[in-house]
């Protein structure tokens, strides 16, 4: 039987495991919704982390100063991780911009990601309600446009085999997407890996009938 220094199970990964995030190649998306004179200046980043979205506000606030209002949502980690949720109305009536904006990232399946949504006033106002669309809609219209890549929870774990067992488990790493970032050798081999967290379970069945392996330092 597989011998495990600590035990691992599923329940150890993070429940959400994969996501998509936007695939902007470092780069903004900025998208224009003019309602009524008004402009409505959606702009997407990427965002890893509530202080990333500080940044990214902090920089429309200097690309377009003279906007009436800078409105902003994201959601910085999984896209259910309501922890890393965050928005701001700028001053729009409570709950008119922010609230919308959220709902539009929250229910989009992507993480990591916040929109800013600068507002110039067009001389008409818009009611609540206007304003909640307005919002929506601005949001909507580039998260819809934003091309994402799926990003993957990795874990670290460490395995030793003997030396004629290593083609079979280095196969069986490889079968469950792990990758090998570092050998060491000395009376066995030590394999330091990387694989994605909702697959562990499954190379921890796969390696169970080798008594000679021995998992020795996972970790999430």
């Amino acid at each position: 039987m597989l011998k495990i220094f600590k035990t691992i199970t599923r329940n150890d990964a993070k429940p959400i495991l994969s996501y998509p995030i936007p695939n902007l190649q470092g780069e903004d998306l900025e998208l224009t919704l003019v309602i009524k004179n008004s402009q409505f200046i959606a702009n997407l980043r990427h965002t890893d982390g509530r202080s990333e979205c500080d940044v990214h506000l902090n920089d429309m606030r200097r690309k377009y100063p003279d906007a009436s209002h800078h409105c902003w949502a994201v959601v910085a980690a999984a896209p259910k991780d309501s922890t890393h949720y965050g928005l701001s109305d700028a001053g729009e009536p409570s709950g008119t911009a922010g609230k919308p904006m959220l709902q539009v990232l929250s229910h989009c399946g992507i993480g990591e990601v916040s929109v800013v949504v600068c507002r110039y006033f067009g001389g008409t106002k818009l009611g609540t309600g206007g304003l909640v669309k307005a919002y929506s809609d601005a949001a909507k219209l580039v998260v819809e446009a934003c091309p994402t890549t799926l990003k993957r929870e990795l874990s670290q774990i460490t395995l030793t085999c003997p030396y004629d067992q290593s083609g079979r488990v280095e196969r069986l790493c490889q079968k469950h997407d792990a990758e090998v970032k570092e050998r060491s050798y000395a009376n066995d081999l030590t394999l330091a890996l990387t694989i994605p967290t909702n697959k562990i379970g499954e190379l921890i069945i796969d390696l169970g009938p080798m008594p000679e392996v021995e998992l020795l330092q996972p970790s999430t």
